[in-house]
């Protein structure tokens, strides 16, 4: 009996390790795949890529998303601009992941800064570039695409910049299924689009008299001494409608992603609601130059007060109902480019329907979304009500 015991204990063990097994295989990502990418380019990936390449640096979340704490090991070169336009994004990241000083630098796509034949002949090749979509049809038009084609590096097209409410989550999954991913990609997608619901079911239940504010968005606040630039039907500007108001640029940017207003075209449109992209950018020397230092801990208080001041008194957004509300408000810019947009949104929600978005906790999102998806921990200020900050 005792014997009998130990066999049905032994074939039932090996039972469960071969259904272990089976399952296992049964969700594994299996190769080749073909993927199609947000500029609608179809992509064959013959062999699960190892080393990536990144079009920017900013991305480098989009690699945690797929491989949390190896993300670094994968990524075998990028272009440097994380530490000049997010320099507390790099600060953080630098702490973390030390060996990204050291790694191999890229120039930009639209410029001949960008070296074809260096980076086709790199000691660790790429598998697969990871571009930025405003660069893919540059990338094309120079012939790029095919040279790099021919030595066996597949590019992706993602993009959390123009169109970010279309393409961001089709940006991630697509990614995932090209680096054999696909769990990875799905738990995001799942966050992802319960908290939007959640957002757009209450944007559906507002009253009419919720749905007419009037907002503008100035991008890179800070960033030069002209005003105003800004997004109209793309990038940050496309969340506004998006949230049952009006962006006071889309009318006369005719349809356009982005573009310029006067500041007296913004007295004479009176925005209920205005928002500043901004952050903390610095020189090649690591200079401070401009902007708000909102972003990662350690978060400078004493210099987001200070530029806020000097932004806030700027004499035509004092004419605006904005300003004599109390409803000018600063976002931290690198969300523009990032599969983290969804804090920005939450931001933009609370800030539009405060009422209706009081419970919304757009900070906790962000480390929540850090924490589940890169096994990382972020702290910071990375959006402010601009009144409340200069106190």
């Amino acid at each position: 009996m005792g014997q009998f015991s130990c066999t049905r204990r032994v074939f039932n063990t090996l039972i469960t390790s071969l259904c272990a097994i089976t399952s296992h295989i049964a969700l594994a990502d299996t190769f080749p795949v073909t993927v199609t990418d947000v500029a609608g380019r179809t992509i064959t990936i013959n062999s699960q890529p190892e080393n990536i390449a990144l079009s920017t640096g900013r991305l480098v979340p989009l690699l945690e998303i797929m491989y949390q704490k190896d993300a670094i090991k994968h990524l075998v070169v990028w272009r440097d601009d994380m530490r000049l336009s997010a320099p507390s994004m790099y600060s953080n990241y630098i702490k973390v992941y030390p060996e990204l000083k050291d790694l191999m630098k890229i120039g930009k796509i639209k410029t001949s800064e960008f070296d074809a034949e260096r980076f086709i002949n790199m000691t660790h090749k790429p598998d697969l570039f990871i571009v930025d979509l405003a660069n893919i049809k540059i990338a094309e038009e120079k012939g790029l695409l095919k040279k790099l084609d021919k030595a066996g590096i597949k590019v992706l097209a993602v993009d959390f910049r123009e169109h970010p409410i279309k393409n961001t989550l089709q940006s991630v999954t697509s990614l995932a299924t090209a680096l054999g991913r696909k769990e990875q990609g799905q738990r995001f997608a799942d966050y992802y689009q319960e908290h939007i619901k959640a957002i757009t079911d209450t944007i559906a239940s507002l009253p009419e008299s919720e749905k007419h504010q009037k907002v503008f968005i100035e991008r890179a606040a800070g960033y030069s001494k002209s005003c105003c630039r800004t997004f109209a039907t793309g990038n940050m500007g496309a969340y506004i409608p998006y949230l049952g108001a009006t962006n006071i640029a889309e009318k006369p940017l005719k349809g356009a992603v982005t573009g310029q207003m006067s500041a007296e075209s913004i007295i004479v449109d009176q925005p209920d609601v205005y928002i500043m992209q901004s952050t903390g950018w610095i020189d090649k020397d690591g200079n401070a130059t401009a902007g708000i230092p909102l972003g990662y801990s350690p978060v400078h208080k004493n210099g987001i007060k200070k530029a806020t001041r000097e932004l806030m008194n700027r004499p035509f957004l004092k004419a605006t109902k904005a300003y004599q509300n109390h409803d000018v408000y600063s976002i931290y810019m690198p969300f523009y480019n990032s599969p983290y947009n969804l804090v920005a949104i939450e931001y933009f929600a609370k800030w539009l329907h405060p009422e209706q978005f009081k419970d919304l906790d757009p900070e906790h999102t962000f480390e929540e979304m850090n924490l589940r998806f890169g096994h990382r921990k972020v702290a910071g200020i990375f959006g402010q009500n601009n009144t409340e900050a200069m106190q």
